[in-house]
């Protein structure tokens, strides 16, 4: 999973890689599914910017109960 930070400062975590469009300001998935993106809490991941070369790669998971 990636998430990258749009010019506008809107957050996405991605399934697959996804695209930087200079035109549109924003990533773009790199699937044709238009499901595959959930936008996040733009106060997450402060080091995540517009300016990166590529998105982050992340990984979920799942905490145990304790």
């Amino acid at each position: 999973m990636y998430v990258a930070r749009d010019k506008d400062g809107d957050l996405y975590l991605y399934k697959e890689q996804s695209v930087k469009n200079d035109n549109w300001e924003s990533w773009q998935s790199g699937s044709d599914n238009p499901h595959d993106y959930l936008k996040l809490d733009p106060s997450l991941l402060p080091e995540v910017k517009w300016e990166d070369e590529g998105p982050t790669e992340v990984e979920l998971v799942k905490k145990e109960k304790v």
